[in-house]
Formats: C-alpha cells, structure tokens, sequence
C-alpha cells in the first residue's frame, strides 16, 4: 500500500520515542502538520521558533529522549537556529525538521530559499536533506539514530513537494539505539592508577558526565581522601549527600574548589570540559576521563586521558587504588567551602533600606521550592544566583545556558521542562532583558495551560554585561533597560501577576507566588548594584573597577559608586 512521505516522516518519529514537537506551521510544512494531528506526537504552538527550540532541548536534556521542532520553508526554520546551537551544545538529542520549497525550484534563489545545509552544519551532528520519496524513511531513521547516538541535533531538511509524494514499497528501516558500557583497557586502568596511588595531594573536578555515577565518584574520593569539586553542569549530580563536596571553581566558583584545584598534585578530571584554562593547575599532573575522545586534553595539557564512561570506569578503576590515611588537604577544603558557604548565605538578606538583592530572592525561592523543582534560568546574574544559591538534593535539576550562553533561554527552557514533567513544579528565574527578548511565548504558556513559575529580576538593565563593562573600567554603556510593570503586563495576558519591592513583602510574595495553581509571575525589583564577586580578585578587573569608580565620580555618579560598594562590601 502506498505511503505518504509526511505520514513516513511522523511515524518513524513517533517510533524513535518523540513526544512533543514543537514550532509554528507555515505553508511548506502543512503535510506533515496534517500528520502529527494524526499521531500520538503532541504539537506545541509557539509564537517564535527559537523558544520552541529552547523548550525542545531543555525537554531532551531532561528527558534523554529524542524530542522535536518542525518549521515552515526560510525564514521559518532559520528562526530555530540560536536554541539548536544551544541544544547541540548541551548534547540535547533534537531533530528539526526545516521544511523546504520545492526540489525544482531550489538553486534559483526562488522566495524563501535558503540553503539549510549550508546554515545548520556547523550547530548539528546530522544534516541531510531527503531528495527522493524512496529515501524518506531510511534517512528519517538516521537522522533519529544520529540524534540519539551522538546526542546532538540531527537536521532533517524536507522539501514540499517530497513531503506530499507517495511512496508504493516502503522498506522498513527502524532506528536501533543502544547504550554500550564504554571504559578504558586493564593497562590504562594500571597506569592511571599508578599516577594516582603514587601521587602527592589529590582532588577531583567533575563535569555533567557524572550523571549516574554519584556512588562511585564518592567511594574513589573516599579512598583517595580527595576532596570534590564540579562545574556548574556537574552540580545536580555531585553537590547532593557529599562529604567531600567543595562546590565550583571558575568566576562563578568559591574560594575553596578555586584553591584547591591550583594547590593540588594531582587532578582526576571526571566528565568535565571546563573552558577556562586559567582555572587549571599550572604543574600538577592531570588525569582526565571522558566519553568522547575530542574532549581529551583540549582545555589544559593532561598527563593520561582515556575514553569510558565515568561510573563504569571509577567502578573498574577503585580496586585498583590504594587506600591513603592522611585526609589533611581533602579536611582542609572542606572546612574552607563550608566557611565560604555560611558566608554566602550571611550576605543573601535584606538590603540596605529594604532593597532586594538578587541573592536574597534567589536564597527564599530556594528554601520554598518543592523538593524536586525543575529550575531553569536567564543567562546572567540569574544563572550566577542559581548555580550558587539553589540547593540540589538528588531529586532537582538545574539548567541554564553554561555553554552557549544565550539571552532569553530560561522561560522556553521551563516550558519544555513542564511540558515533559506535567507533575513536577517548574520554576524560571527569569533576567528583565532575557524575558522581555522572547515575551511572546508567555502567552504560549497560557495557551499551553502549563503552571510555570516565572521569577522576574528586574534591575532595569543588562547586569551581567554592565559588570563586564565596569570591570574593563568602562561606565555602563548601552546597558539600561526601561522596564514595564511584568506583574501587569502578565495579568493582561492571563497568568498571575504581582510586583515586589519592598524586602518586607518578599518571603509572603514568594509563597504565594509557588503556591498559585497556574502560571505565575513574579516581578521583582532587585538591586542594581549587586555584583557576582569571583573567587579571587585578578589585578585586571580590580583596575578596571578602580578606573570605572574615578570615571563615575568624575561624571557626578559618585553616588553609584558608593552606592555599589555598600551593597557588595559593607
């Protein structure tokens, strides 16, 4: 019996474990829209693509599920292109399906062509185009199991006319996944253990692939008496019922996980592929495992890099290790990082007459969220709150743009996240200008009926670029934002809405805020001087922010100036 392409298309979608596809209809990709109606596969209106791509990947990360967007011909399939390189860079499994015009049409620079194979190459792991009817199942089939094996975004460029095509025998192509336990050789497990039972101080640094592998990162660090360090991506895995936990390095880091990396002998670098090689110790001897082999040895030259998964090669590489007794360098920094945190949560209160820092509104959230919230967040000050402030337990998850770091992800990355965990309570700490660059999918969430919880931080400018500026020594430039009210904005377009200002109403706002059964803004005016104090002072921005304050004062801004030093320092 003949097939349709576009009926071809869905249903092998639907068998690869797609839930949700995500995008807004257009001419071109009317078929296979015409399909999806017909499948178990959910469509999700958006009103821009790049939020729907933003929700997709989020829904993957999550979920390790393939999930999709599909988009109309031009114009409507570039607009997913700033959420799919944030999606390949999480290694988020999405396929996009960009529908396009016409084959007899393309190279002619006809209306709405563009050459998608050519835009999306360097953002995705598979991009192909389907060029006959015959092909439409076995290339959807590879771009579903290249998605998934190499967890990436697969590009799947369909023309119009192949979409409307019938084809008579359709071969019956399947995507297969499986998932292999990958570790290093016994002799690279010898010799990693050499450096290791030979070495002097240890401490361990590990990435988002610890996921799964939280017992067994403990029982080396145990037996190595090492203290535990991760990246922002690793904090949901590592940071929960861990002795040895001293939190982050890098700007967004703590004293005690900086220190400790730079004073070590020895590294064991786990599923990391932290970018700043500054952060590196300089002589220590760096033992690095990773599952992709690219990864090795890239950041900071390393002393022994090997391919595995992290919990199958620890679980193959512990009774290889010697058990130490001196815990005096693990002891020291764990002492440190418990100082550093009751000094972080000291300094997350009330400001002075009654302004809100951004700390403080990100500390309440944190103490009336539900056990296992889902929390996303704007690229910024927001996502330097959440990585410091939200506390993981094993049950919640955490996700920001870390790697790509886009503006105006984190209210599509909570609509995805609801969307895929309809049960779970989802909340956004959203930046004034990230919300405002993608505001109209919040009437998607109200269209969606999904009971997000959206916290507005509201300083009235772009924070973290104006940090930036002032650590250059530079007065803020281009930075100022004229706000709207985002309580009532989002009342008028349906969701609760309310504006804070005011310390003494905060904790109150906050509960009712978590406590409303629907979609939720809260708009929140924190203070504007608050700065992200990194673990160390560099002589650069430290003169960058001594020649930005002679600048302000001798502009009549002394008062910001004095301002920003009793918010930070006194």
């Amino acid at each position: 019996m003949s097939r349709q392409v576009a009926d071809i298309i869905v249903e092998t979608l639907q068998s690869a474990g797609v839930e949700h596809c995500y995008g807004v209809v257009g001419d071109t990709l009317n078929l296979i829209a015409r399909s999806l109606e017909r499948s178990k596969i959910e469509w999700v209106s958006v009103r821009h693509e790049e939020a729907g791509a933003f929700a997709a990947q989020a829904e993957a990360q999550l979920t390790g599920h393939l999930t999709a967007v599909a988009g109309s011909c031009g114009p409507g399939s570039l607009h997913f292109i700033n959420g799919i390189f944030e999606a390949n860079r999480n290694r988020a499994p999405v396929i996009l399906i960009a529908s396009q015009i016409i084959r007899d049409e393309l190279g002619f620079d006809f209306i709405q062509e563009v050459d998608f194979k050519q835009i999306y190459k360097s953002c995705s792991v598979f991009c192909d185009m389907i060029y006959t009817p015959e092909q439409a199942r076995r290339k959807t089939v590879i771009a579903c199991q290249t998605a998934l094996s190499k967890r990436g975004v697969a590009v799947l460029i369909v023309p119009a006319d192949v979409s409307a095509s019938t084809v008579p025998d359709d071969i019956p192509y399947a995507v297969h996944l499986s998932q292999p336990v990958v570790r290093p050789s016994d002799g690279d497990l010898d010799e990693i253990a050499g450096i290791l039972n030979s070495s002097g101080n240890l401490a361990i640094y590990g990435g988002s692939g610890c996921q799964g592998a939280h017992q067994e990162v403990l029982a080396v660090a145990e037996r190595l008496k090492a203290p535990i360090a991760h990246t922002s991506r690793g904090k949901d895995f590592l940071e929960f019922d861990n002795p040895y936990n001293i939190g982050m390095t890098g700007m967004l880091g703590n004293e005690a996980g900086y220190h400790a990396l730079l004073d070590c002998d020895t590294l064991l670098l786990l599923g990391a592929d932290f970018a700043w090689r500054q952060f590196y110790p300089d002589s220590a001897k760096i033992v690095q495992v990773d599952i992709d082999p690219t990864h090795l040895g890239r950041r900071h030259p390393i002393t022994k890099g090997v391919v595995g998964d992290v919990r199958a090669t620890l679980e193959a590489l512990l009774p290889k290790l010697v058990e130490r007794t001196d815990a005096s360098f693990r002891d020291q920094y764990v002492r440190r990082y418990a100082k550093a945190r009751q000094s972080e949560k000291t300094k997350a209160v009330a400001g002075h007459g009654g302004c809100i820092p951004g700390t403080y509104l990100t500390e309440a959230i944190n103490r009336h969220a539900a056990k296992d919230a889902l929390f996303s967040a704007d690229d910024g000050t927001p996502a330097a709150w959440l990585v410091r402030y939200i506390e993981t337990n094993g049950q919640r998850r955490t996700f920001a743009s870390l790697l790509h770091g886009t503006m105006a992800g984190g209210m599509p990355s909570a609509l995805g996240l609801q969307k895929s965990q309809p049960g779970r309570q989802v909340i956004c700490l959203a930046g004034d200008g990230g919300l405002s660059m993608l505001f109209g999918d919040l009437m998607t969430v109200v269209q969606e009926q999904l009971p997000i919880k959206i916290a507005v931080y509201d300083n009235g400018k772009l924070g973290f670029v104006e940090i930036e500026q002032k650590a250059e020594g530079m007065l803020d430039t281009f930075t100022r934002l004229k706000n709207p009210n985002f309580g009532g904005v989002a009342r008028a377009l349906g969701l609760w809405g309310q504006t804070v200002s005011k310390a003494d109403d905060l904790e109150g706002s906050v509960k009712d805020w978590l406590a409303q059964p629907g979609p939720a803004l809260l708009h929140v005016h924190v203070s504007p001087l608050q700065l992200v104090m990194p673990p160390f002072m560099a002589a650069a921005p430290t003169a960058g922010m001594a020649l930005y304050s002679a600048r302000a004062v001798l502009h009549g801004r002394g008062g910001d100036v004095w301002e920003m030093v009793r918010e930070n320092f006194l």
